[in-house]
């Protein structure tokens, strides 16, 4: 239901539908003007809100699922199984030929999927089956100058320096309705420079050429810089990127796909947390919050939150503190999430915004101490759609069962 905009109790996720709407056409148009010929992948398990999806399959995209619920709650939400891109390292078999018979796109990262594939073969041996390949190369002996994801390189994929990728290859094309018909570039990595998409997009148009492979697609994967006028953007990937698969592949006959996901939805979701308390503790001062640092940052690795502050009063009449650390609502140590040096004075009341806060965030939330909270659409018309309740104890109690003492 929508409903004018008013003050909503924190803490709450909000996506601005005009800022996604943005970021959903910049991408459109970045493909579009460089290679034409391309599909939209959205990453589900970046942020799985039904609301989102929905949206997101309105403007065309295709849902790229990495497990047997992301997949179910696709189908739920109205994508056809041909809309589906199914990848990941541990996948669900019934799931893997339900897309592969429905026409969807399937990227192979594990062994047991060229035995499925095998399988299948036999059973259908009618259909002809069209399945890419995950690419797991040394990305940073291309790059060095890269910051890595991890020291030790990706761990997903086949090798393509040991002869892995080659063999998985050779043991498809021995299949007499099997193709390998596209490459599944996608590799994480600190930096999301342009120079990485570069050398990846340069490494399918290598593996394509020493393979004799004429691949129906190549898919770019994830990992872009998104929601921040300060780095690159979809112009700046996509004209790279096409720079370099232009000197091997025809956009006529070969489709790009791009699966973001943070990059995305990033610039439209923010979370919104209030000032409850503020604590004198010997020297230190301490600003408790209704949020947490479970809903920002579950998995604890982050110490930036990109934020800003709504004051209830004039904040430029307030006494200046030296320091003021921002701490969420649970009883736990840990739960400090940053410090103010040299800013007016917080009071209870006030506001702390956290932008680019709709990737991962919102769907790592744990149910810890408090359940999920609310999320709100706010249309370009002020108008605002309850996306999600704030959970309660009847939808944790859900399937739940308790057993009467005997």
């Amino acid at each position: 239901m929508r409903k004018s905009m008013k003050p909503i109790q924190t803490p709450f996720f909000r996506i601005r539908e005009q800022s996604l709407q943005y970021d959903v056409s910049l991408l459109r148009q970045s493909l579009a003007d460089n290679w034409g010929n391309y599909i939209m992948g959205y990453s589900v398990k970046t942020n799985s809100l039904p609301w989102l999806l929905n949206y997101l399959k309105n403007q065309g995209f295709y849902a790229e699922v990495v497990s047997r619920m992301e997949y179910d709650l696709a189908l739920r939400l109205g994508f056809p199984g041909r809309h589906i891109i199914y990848n990941g390292p541990i996948k669900d078999k019934k799931t893997f030929e339900a897309v592969l018979l429905a026409g969807g796109y399937i990227n192979l990262d594990s062994n047991y999927e060229l035995e499925w594939m095998e399988e299948l073969s036999r059973l259908y041996p009618n259909r002809h089956f069209r399945v890419g390949l995950r690419v797991n190369c040394d990305l940073f002996a291309l790059c060095p100058e890269e910051i890595p994801a991890t020291r030790e390189g990706g761990r997903f994929g086949y090798c393509y320096e040991n002869g892995i990728l080659k063999a998985a290859i050779d043991r498809l094309l021995r299949l007499p309705n099997v193709w390998a018909a596209g490459l599944h570039m996608h590799s994480s990595t600190q930096s999301r420079s342009i120079k990485i998409f570069g050398a990846l997009a340069k490494m399918a148009v290598t593996i394509a050429r020493e393979y004799n492979l004429s691949l129906d697609y190549v898919d770019m994967g994830g990992g872009y810089f998104g929601g921040r006028d300060d780095m690159p953007d979809y112009r700046d990937y996509f004209q790279e990127i096409c720079k370099e698969l232009s000197l091997y592949f025809d956009p006529q006959k070969t489709v790009l796909i791009a699966e973001p996901g943070v990059s995305l939805i990033s610039r439209a979701t923010t979370f919104e947390t209030s000032v409850i308390d503020v604590k004198d503790i010997r020297d230190r001062k301490y600003v408790v919050t209704d949020g947490s640092r479970t809903n920002l940052n579950p998995l604890v690795t982050r110490h930036v939150y990109p934020h800003h502050i709504e004051y209830i009063s004039d904040a430029s009449v307030r006494n200046r503190e030296t320091s003021q650390w921002i701490c969420g609502a649970t009883c736990m140590e840990y739960d400090k999430l940053f410090e103010i040096t040299d800013g007016a004075a917080l009071i209870p009341g006030d506001k702390i915004i956290y932008d680019t806060a709709g990737g991962y965030t919102m769907c790592l939330n744990p149910l810890f101490i408090n359940y999920f909270p609310a999320v709100y659409i706010e249309h370009a018309d002020g108008t605002v759609f309850t996306a999600r309740k704030p959970w309660s104890n009847e939808e944790y109690l859900q399937k739940s069962y308790v057993e009467d003492k005997v």
